[in-house]
């Protein structure tokens, strides 16, 4: 298949065209509209099966709790497969029509506008000293409480956001997309959509969102592991030693699998102690951060981000 605007562009893959097309409409225009928004949907098709599963299992064994957990990511994440796999029949058939829907829906697997832009505005209220601003709208980036939260754990906590959105928000899904085309990239978001509405720990979804939780943590293991490339890179201009140093040792200390890589190298390449209260301390030799990490730490991942669509793209025009 072959879309091609231009005499310029007609040896460049329909995947990277899509690939860059993508990229661009999030720099440009950022988050969709709810009501337009593919993701969103999935989020209502969530909520609204995950209702039918708990009135279903109300008086259950956990057995079969765990069962309607299986079945409520089996009916999500199929939706999603077949979704991707009817764009790819309509890009068949409607090539320049297809390439623009095409990227319309891998745009909304992934935040790149949206995730700098969410956390350079917690920079800007902390450097005008609005540490109350900055709490309030640090609950765009995070579900920890933010009551009470002095400007160096407010800053912690929106570097530890941007660089575990590093892989999640932006790396997977271009990744997935990459090796399975759109399909990959919808399931892939169905999935890690999955995680953040019910893939909990507490009593109402530990075992309806198990699977969830679990499918999670397998499709971001290697895309995590990949992130220290990235990183580790992006991370020239600062010290990117400290950060493979900080990464080999501190990555295992958060619960997660997969979050302790992205944000432990960050944690070593900006030489700042990144905190949850209670739960892990990263890089705990160095000093607390400041606002100015955080633009720091968006220019990380900035640069990573550009590296990760190259190396695809190249790889895509290769393969």
């Amino acid at each position: 298949m072959s879309a091609c605007f231009t005499d310029t562009c007609m040896d460049i893959p329909v995947q990277v065209q899509v690939l860059v097309l993508a990229v661009t409409i999030d720099l440009i225009f950022g988050e969709m509209p709810n009501a337009a928004h593919p993701v969103v949907w999935i989020g209502a098709l969530i909520q609204r099966t995950t209702t039918i599963c708990e009135r279903a299992s109300q008086t259950s064994q956990k057995q079969q709790r765990y069962l309607c957990g299986l079945v409520l990511a089996m009916i999500v994440i199929s939706c999603a497969a077949a979704a991707g796999m009817l764009l790819n029949v309509l890009a068949s058939h409607h090539q320049i029509a297809g390439t623009f829907v095409i990227a319309y829906f891998l745009k909304s697997t992934f935040s790149i506008r949206s995730l700098v832009s969410s956390s350079n505005l917690i920079y800007r209220e902390l450097s005008a000293n609005d540490p109350v601003g900055a709490r309030s709208n640090l609950t765009s980036l995070v579900s920890r409480d933010a009551k009470g939260l002095l400007e160096p754990q407010i800053a912690s906590a929106a570097i530890e956001s941007v660089s575990e959105n590093y892989v999640d928000s932006i790396l997977s899904p271009i990744l997935y997309f990459a090796l399975f085309g759109i399909p990959g990239a919808l399931v892939y978001k169905a999935i890690n959509t999955l995680d953040s509405m019910v893939g909990y720990r507490n009593e109402r979804f530990r075992e309806i969102g198990f699977v969830s939780a679990k499918l999670d943590d397998i499709v971001n293991w290697i895309p995590a592991r990949l992130s220290v490339v990235f990183i580790f890179v992006a991370s020239v201009p600062y010290n990117p030693a400290a950060a493979l140093r900080i990464c080999l040792r501190d990555h295992a200390l958060p619960a997660s699998p997969n979050s302790g890589y992205p944000m432990a190298m960050v944690a070593g390449a900006l030489r700042c102690r990144l905190e949850k209260p209670g739960s892990y301390v990263l890089g705990g030799e160095f000093s607390d951060p400041s606002g100015g990490h955080i633009r720091q730490a968006n220019w990380v991942v900035l640069v990573a981000t550009v590296i990760l669509v190259a190396v695809v793209a190249v790889g895509l025009a290769v393969l």
